[in-house]
């Protein structure tokens, strides 16, 4: 391995099995501090008309602000290094907090990253500017569709490995069998947290913007028995392309831990687009504030917040989960706008 570098995990004996059978966990290198919290909320939970509140605080991974997408990139990160690669590729939108956090992540590896960005060159952003810091190089799509980035990895790829480069491409937002395993287990995370609680049954919601939590979630509540009802508020794309996407994804995680499960049924996705992806939605404007006021706690209005909304159109008497994924760069980012 060359001087600098991070190595890999081999699969660890010691993480979790599925009704007593191995599972192939892939390599991983640590970056998450685990597990995050996982707090009631009782004010929340009150206003809302819920039997039971919880927030996993998967904002508090204490890595690079990077929230939710620690948890992929520990197992990219680790299959990038494992394959000899020495820049990671990834592209996004120019706030996109993935990119930031690969680029953090490369870091950590001592690897160079390139970044695919949709659109036209524009004054760097919270999350732009910190890829920049953390050594990332940029190219721009010139067209603001984001799938203008899809279109543009592969050949930002192959030109860097004509220069010498060994590339690891990872698409927008890690969503691949790989980076979904830090979902499944994650799942399995929260399975113990719960049961701490008394908890086996809950409704599960999280944000869905490529698809690889939800996606592993669902992959790990599959392997747990199916225990949870899952919902997800899709802040990108519509419900209906997101939720094929993600019971895609969900089989292919399974298929690469353990040879094919199905995946678990009671997976529901909803569109909290409002007015457009990065856009704020009244709905997600006044969830957040909710959660503000009643918890302190802060929702960015990307995803999160959107998310969230969800929670008030289905009061009942069963425990809630609500997975908030971070998106704090965006809550600077709104903050820096209303100045």
């Amino acid at each position: 391995m060359t001087a600098g570098r991070v190595a890999a995990e081999p699969a660890a004996t010691g993480l979790p099995a599925a009704a007593g059978a191995p599972l192939a966990w892939p390599d991983r290198i640590p970056l998450a501090v685990l597990p995050t919290p996982l707090v009631a909320a009782p004010r929340l939970a009150d206003a809302l008309g819920l039997g039971g509140l919880y927030i996993k605080r998967d904002d508090l991974t204490g890595f690079a602000v990077a929230g939710n997408k620690a948890r992929p990139l520990e197992f990219l990160l680790a299959a990038a290094v494992r394959e000899g690669a020495d820049t990671l590729v990834t592209g996004g939108a120019p706030g996109s907090n993935f990119c930031a956090a690969a680029a953090a992540a490369a870091q950590r590896a001592g690897l160079a990253c390139h970044l695919v960005i949709a659109g036209d060159p524009v004054p760097p952003g919270p999350a732009l500017a910190m890829a920049l810091a953390w050594g990332a190089t940029v190219r721009w799509t010139r067209d603001a569709d984001r799938a203008s980035v899809d279109r543009a990895l592969p050949a930002a790829a192959e030109e860097l490995a004509a220069r010498g480069h060994r590339t690891y491409l990872i698409p927008r937002g890690g969503a691949t069998a790989i980076g979904a395993v830090g979902f499944a287990l994650a799942a399995f995370e929260l399975a113990g947290q719960l049961a701490e609680h008394g908890i086996r049954q809950a409704r599960v919601v999280a944000p869905v913007g490529s698809g690889g939590t939800l996606a592993g979630l669902a992959a790990g509540n599959a392997l747990l028995g199916g225990p949870w009802t899952l919902a997800g508020g899709s802040a990108s794309r519509p419900a209906a392309e997101m939720s094929g996407r993600v019971l895609d994804l969900a089989a292919d995680c399974l298929a690469l831990l353990a040879g094919g499960r199905a995946a678990a049924a009671g997976l529901e996705i909803a569109d909290v687009r409002g007015p457009g992806h990065g856009l704020p939605s009244a709905e997600g404007a006044a969830a957040a504030e909710l959660a503000m006021r009643t918890e302190g706690l802060m929702a960015d209005p990307v995803y999160t917040a959107k998310a969230l909304s969800l929670l008030a159109g289905r009061p009942g008497t069963g425990p809630v989960v609500f997975w908030h994924t971070g998106g704090l760069l965006d809550v600077v980012a709104e903050a820096e706008g209303a100045r």
